[in-house]
C-alpha cells in the first residue's frame, strides 16, 4: 500500500448524528463504530475512489492538518470495512458476507411479513404483559413458585431431563423472540452457544439493529424478556384457573425457571438483555469489552507492566462511562464468583452425592440409571462450557 493506492470499502450504513458523532458499520457483519466528523470525512473521501495521497491532501485542506491515515486504515481494516486495496480483495475473513456467527434465524422471512409485530396495537400488548405479571403477583403472592416446584417427578433423572428439555426450549423461544423483532426492523439474528462467566447460555446476535434509530432498538433487546413474561402470565393464569394436578405442577415449574431467567437478565456485568438496553441508552458502542480492556490495563500497571490494550480510539465521553461502569463490573463479577462457591456448588453437591451413591449400587436398580443419567447430563454441560471457553480463546488469539 502506497500513496497511489485506492481503497474500496464495503457498503456502509451511516447513522444519525448524536453528540457530534455518527455510528458507521456493516449491517451484514454487525460491526459498528462511532466516528467524529474527521473520521466520517475520511470514509467519504476513501469511498470517492481517491488515492491515499489525494485523501490526505483533501483532508488537510479542510481541517488544516494531515490525518493519521495509516492508523485510521488499520482501524477500519480490523472492523472489516475495507473490501479491496488497488482492486485486490482483502483476506477471506474480511470479505465474507455471512460470517460464522451461528445459525441464521428467520433470515428468509421478508420484513413485511413480521412488521406487524411493531405496530401500535402490539406495543400496547407488550406493555400490558409487562404490567400484568407484577400486578398478579402483588394481588396473589401465593402464585410465586418455590425451588422445590421444579422437582415435579419422584426420580431425579426424570426431573433433570424435564428441566433440561423444557429449560432449553424456553431459551430457544426467548432467542427466537429477539430474532423476530430484529427481522421486523429489517435485520437478521444469529443464534449461537456462548457463556457468561461460568453459565452456558444461548445468545442471538442482533447487532444489525444498529441500522435502526436508537429509540427503536429497545424492542429487539427486550423481546426475549417480553416473551418470557407472556409465558409467565399464561402459567399464572393456569394456576388461577385451578387446573390442579400435573398441569399446575408444570406451570409452577416453568414459572420458576422463567422468573430466575428474568432476574438474571438484570445482571448487566454479564452482558444479559438489560446490559444491551443500558449500553444503547448510554450510547456506548462496546461498553463491556472496553471495560474489560480498561481493567486489564489497570491490573498490568499495578504490577509495573505496560498496558496491553490501546483505548485511545474510544471517545472521551465513552471513556468516562467506562470508568463509571468498571466498579459495577468488578463488584458484580466478585458476587457471581462468591455465589458459585457458597450457593451454587453446595446446592448442586447433594444431587451429585445422591447420583454417585446410586451409581455405586447394582446395575439393575433404578437408582443406578438415575444417577448415571444425571451425571452424564451434568458432565455434558461442563464439557460444552469448556468447549465454548476454548473456542472463544482461539477467536481472541
Amino acid at each position: 500500500m502506497n500513496d497511489h493506492s485506492v481503497i474500496t470499502l464495503h457498503p456502509l450504513h451511516f447513522g444519525a448524528e448524536e453528540g457530534g458523532e455518527r455510528e458507521v458499520g456493516r449491517p451484514d457483519t454487525g460491526v459498528f463504530v462511532a466516528l467524529p466528523e474527521e473520521g466520517l470525512v475520511l470514509l467519504e473521501l476513501l469511498a470517492g475512489g481517491l488515492t491515499l495521497a489525494e485523501v490526505r491532501s483533501r483532508f488537510a485542506e479542510r481541517f488544516g492538518t494531515e490525518p493519521e491515515l495509516a492508523d485510521f486504515l488499520g482501524g477500519i481494516g480490523e472492523c472489516g470495512f475495507v473490501a479491496a486495496v488497488d482492486g485486490e480483495p482483502t483476506t477471506a475473513e474480511e470479505t465474507e458476507q455471512e460470517p460464522a456467527r451461528g445459525v441464521r434465524l428467520f433470515g428468509n422471512v421478508r420484513q413485511q411479513r413480521v412488521a406487524w409485530l411493531l405496530t401500535p396495537p402490539m406495543r400496547v400488548l407488550y406493555w400490558a404483559v409487562w404490567l400484568t405479571v407484577p400486578l398478579l403477583v402483588m394481588l396473589s403472592p401465593e402464585l410465586l413458585p418455590h425451588p422445590s416446584d421444579t422437582l415435579i417427578f419422584d426420580r431425579i433423572l426424570t426431573s433433570t431431563l424435564f428441566l433440561a428439555v423444557v429449560g432449553w426450549t424456553l431459551v430457544l423461544l426467548h432467542e427466537c423472540a429477539h430474532a423476530l423483532i430484529a427481522r421486523a426492523l429489517g435485520c437478521t439474528g444469529w443464534l449461537s452457544i456462548s457463556r457468561r462467566m461460568y453459565f452456558l447460555v444461548a445468545q442471538t446476535d442482533v447487532s444489525g439493529v444498529r441500522v435502526a434509530p436508537r429509540n427503536r432498538r429497545y424492542a429487539a433487546f427486550l423481546a426475549g424478556m417480553t416473551w418470557d413474561l407472556a409465558v409467565v402470565a399464561a402459567c399464572l393464569a393456569v394456576q388461577l384457573a385451578g387446573v390442579g394436578g400435573m398441569g399446575e405442577r408444570i406451570a409452577r415449574a416453568v414459572t420458576y425457571m422463567l422468573v430466575v431467567a428474568l432476574l438474571c437478565q438484570f445482571l448487566v456485568f454479564m452482558r444479559m438483555d438489560v446490559y444491551y438496553v443500558l449500553a444503547n441508552w448510554l450510547r456506548a458502542g462496546n461498553l463491556h469489552e472496553d471495560t474489560r480492556h480498561l481493567l486489564a490495563n489497570r491490573a498490568r500497571q499495578l504490577v509495573g507492566r505496560a498496558p496491553r490494550h490501546d483505548l485511545s480510539a474510544v471517545p472521551a465521553r465513552e471513556r468516562r462511562i467506562i470508568r463509571w461502569y468498571a466498579p459495577f463490573y468488578l463488584v458484580g463479577s466478585a458476587v457471581a464468583l462468591v455465589a458459585l462457591g457458597l450457593l451454587l456448588l453446595p446446592g448442586l453437591w447433594p444431587f451429585v452425592e445422591m447420583a454417585l451413591h446410586g451409581v455405586a449400587g447394582s446395575l439393575d436398580t433404578a437408582a443406578f440409571w438415575d444417577g448415571a443419567g444425571f451425571l452424564l447430563l451434568l458432565l455434558s454441560q461442563f464439557a460444552t462450557l469448556i468447549w465454548v471457553w476454548a473456542r472463544e480463546r482461539r477467536t481472541v488469539q
